[in-house]
């Protein structure tokens, strides 16, 4: 037997499917998961339950649907052709039209479980718990070989070495994976109960298609982070995703790399800035203090200017009184040729009506003294 190539097989396969009438025009519902744009292309999935294919909308054929129509979660009737890649032996459908064809069943879910929880206050924020500022300890509640878990430990890790992290190895898509996330978070809440000191919770994965993020829409995962004590952030998909989990949840998160962010203070920036404020307030107490010391050497000298016054005018006053008492010491009045008169009993007489005739009297002069009887006692008026 002659062999032949792999290309000519896929040659082969894609011609007599491009040849098939029953694959042109071909009306499919399904569906849409996993819708994705590049350039002027939308690249998406129809599912039911059973199984899914691949569909593109041409940029040429995107302006002439309603792609109002086109998100996921949706229904569709869509029309279309099938489109064969032979060089990667692979088909998919080019969708020509779009009608809606109902509401599909994930999103009807989601509608579902988001309107009850609604209803019950669940998203409420009076119920949101603060985000601790300062964390000691963040617990990640993902799966510990995704992307997300790296992209989460990288950034804390980055912009801070103070708080410690404590990974929840975690299932976030599949069989499984409910219990796997619920019983994470009850898990770190009994820790905490228990003594273990956990600030924060982040409970997310990285990106996906609907079905991949299904778990992040469950009841009983969404009830489960409300219940949490921990504050939890919830960090699902990418920028663009939205689950029911970023609703219960106290903060929310558009990343994982995001929610590490939000979770941690920046420790480096943070000293910085205590550096800062310490050199601005040692220049500042530095001032103060040359100003105070300024205000003390002009009180000082103030004080000693008003000392030295008064001392002068003390000496002053000890001048004029050494006068006074040179003026008035009885030594000079003596030298004039003035005497005292002294009792017997050691009194000055200051007048003569004190003098009696007959007594005896000690006359001090300024060389001595000597003792004299009183006799021929005379006032001044008699002189």
């Amino acid at each position: 037997m002659r062999p032949v190539s792999v290309s000519q097989v896929n040659e082969y396969i894609a011609k007599k499917l491009r040849d098939d009438y029953n694959l042109r025009g071909l009306a499919v519902e399904g569906e849409i998961s996993g819708l994705s744009k590049s350039g002027p292309h939308y690249y998406l999935t129809l599912k039911d339950s059973d199984s899914q294919i691949r569909c593109a909308i041409w940029g040429s054929n995107a302006a002439k649907i309603d792609m109002k129509l086109v998100e996921n979660g949706k229904k569709i009737v869509a029309v279309c052709d099938i489109s064969p890649y032979a060089k990667n032996g692979t088909y998919s459908l080019s969708i020509l039209h779009v009608e809606a064809a109902g509401e599909g069943d994930l999103m009807a879910e989601f509608n579902r479980i988001k309107q009850l929880l609604e209803k019950e206050g669940l998203f409420d924020k009076k119920y949101k718990k603060p985000i601790p500022e300062f964390p000691y300890r963040v617990g990640i509640i993902t799966s510990s070989t995704g992307a997300a878990i790296e992209d989460i430990r990288k950034i804390i890790t980055a912009k801070n070495d103070f708080t410690d992290i404590l990974i929840f190895p975690t299932l976030v898509q599949g069989v499984g994976a409910v219990n796997s996330i619920c019983g994470n978070i009850e898990k770190a809440n009994k820790l905490a109960d228990d003594g273990l000191r956990i600030d924060t919770l982040i409970v997310g994965r990285g990106g996906g298609s609907p079905e991949d993020l299904a778990a992040f829409n469950d009841e009983t995962v969404c009830r489960t982070i409300f219940a949490s004590k921990i504050p939890v952030i919830s960090a699902v998909g990418h920028e663009s995703d939205f689950s029911i989990s970023d609703m219960v949840a106290d903060a929310r998160a558009e990343t994982p790399t995001a929610a590490a962010d939000m979770a941690v203070m920046n420790t480096f920036e943070l000293r910085d800035t205590v550096d800062y404020f310490k050199e601005q307030l040692l220049i500042s107490a530095n001032a103060k203090i040359e100003a105070e010391r300024q205000i003390l050497n002009s009180r000082k000298d103030l004080l000693l200017a008003g000392i030295k016054a008064k001392i002068s005018e003390a000496s002053s006053m000890v001048d004029k009184a050494l006068i006074i008492l040179k003026e008035n010491d009885p030594r000079n009045v003596f030298s004039k040729g003035y005497a005292a008169v002294i009792s017997e009993d050691g009194n000055i007489i200051p007048d003569v009506s004190s003098i009696r005739s007959g007594d005896t009297y000690t006359i001090k002069m300024k060389s001595g003294s000597f003792r004299a009887t009183a006799s021929d006692i005379k006032t001044e008026t008699e002189f």
